[in-house]
C-alpha cells in the first residue's frame, strides 16, 4: 500500500466537509455521517440502490472459472491492500465488503477511510478487500463488476490504494454524485492515480480487455457462500462491525485494539 502523508486525527479536511454538508441538510446538531449508514441497513430492499440484498445466482457470477486472477491469489480470494507493511503482534485481519457503486458504501468511506488507511499503513490490521455486485443485481449493468476490475488492474501497477481513493475519494468529495462509469472515466482516475506512461497503456488494456472480471465475480460468489449478500459490511477476524455502536473514527480504532491478539 502505497505511503502517503497521514492526518492522524480521526477527522481530515475531507471528512470536516462531508459532516458539514451533511449537517446542512439534516435537522438536530452534529450527526454524524454513519447514522445514514444505520438507517439504511435498517431498510433494505427500500432504498433502491443502497443496500440491496445480493443476487449471487446471476448469470455472468458463473463464468467465475473464466479469466485471470492477480498475482499471488486464488479464485475467490480477497485482494491485500496492505501486503508491504510489517504487521504488529496480533494485528486482527480486517475484511471491507464493499460496492464501488453502493451509497452507503461511500458513506463508510468517509467516516473511516482514513483511520482504516492510517492503520492498514502502520500494520495494526491486515486489510482485505472483498468487491461486491450488488447494484449490478439490481439494475441489470455491469458498472460494480468493472469497476472492481479496473482496481485490480490499477493494483498491476502498484497503485491499488491510491486508484481506491481517486474513485471512492472523488464521489464523496462530490456530493455522493455516481460518476459516469466507463472505461473512459476508469482511465481518469488512473491518471489521478498516478498511473502514467507505458503503465497506463498497459492498464487501459487490462480493462478493455475484461482481464479481472471474472476474479471479481469469483470474489462475489464466494463472500455470498460465506453469507455476506449486503455492503458495506467491516469484519474484524471475521466478526461483523456493528455500525450501531462502532459509529465513529475512535469507536473504530478501539474495536481494533480489542480485537487485536483474539
Amino acid at each position: 500500500m502505497a505511503k502517503k502523508p497521514k492526518n492522524t486525527a480521526p477527522v481530515t479536511d475531507r471528512q470536516a466537509k462531508i459532516d458539514a454538508a451533511a449537517k446542512a441538510n439534516k435537522p438536530g446538531p452534529n450527526k454524524i455521517l454513519i447514522g445514514t449508514i444505520v438507517a439504511l441497513l435498517a431498510i433494505i430492499g427500500v432504498v433502491a440502490g443502497v443496500i440491496i440484498a445480493d443476487q449471487s445466482n446471476r448469470g455472468d457470477s458463473q463464468a467465475a472459472a473464466a479469466g485471470s486472477l492477480p498475482p499471488g491469489l486464488s479464485e475467490g480470494e480477497g485482494y491485500v491492500a496492505n501486503p508491504d507493511a510489517t504487521l504488529v503482534d496480533g494485528a486482527p485481519t480486517l475484511d471491507i465488503y464493499e460496492d464501488f457503486r453502493c451509497p452507503a458504501c461511500h458513506r463508510a468511506y468517509a467516516v473511516f477511510h482514513d483511520t482504516v488507511s492510517t492503520l492498514a499503513d502502520e500494520g495494526k490490521v491486515k486489510l482485505v478487500y472483498h468487491f461486491k455486485t450488488v447494484i449490478d443485481s439490481q439494475d441489470g449493468n455491469t458498472h460494480s463488476r468493472d469497476a472492481a476490475a479496473a482496481a485490480m488492474c490499477a493494483a498491476d501497477a502498484g497503485q491499488f490504494s491510491e486508484f481506491h481513493e481517486a474513485v471512492l475519494g472523488g464521489i464523496v468529495d462530490g456530493g455522493g454524485q455516481q460518476p459516469q462509469w466507463g472505461d473512459a472515466f476508469f482511465t481518469s482516475a488512473a491518471e489521478q492515480a498516478g498511473i502514467t506512461g507505458d503503465a497506463l497503456t498497459t492498464f487501459d488494456s487490462c480493462v478493455a480487455d475484461g482481464t479481472y472480471e471474472a476474479y471479481i465475480s469469483g470474489v462475489d460468489q464466494a463472500s455470498a457462500a460465506e453469507g455476506v449478500n449486503s455492503t458495506p459490511q467491516y469484519h474484524l477476524n471475521g466478526e461483523l462491525v456493528d455500525f450501531q455502536t462502532v459509529n465513529t473514527p475512535e469507536l473504530f480504532v478501539q474495536a481494533v485494539e480489542n480485537a487485536t491478539g483474539q
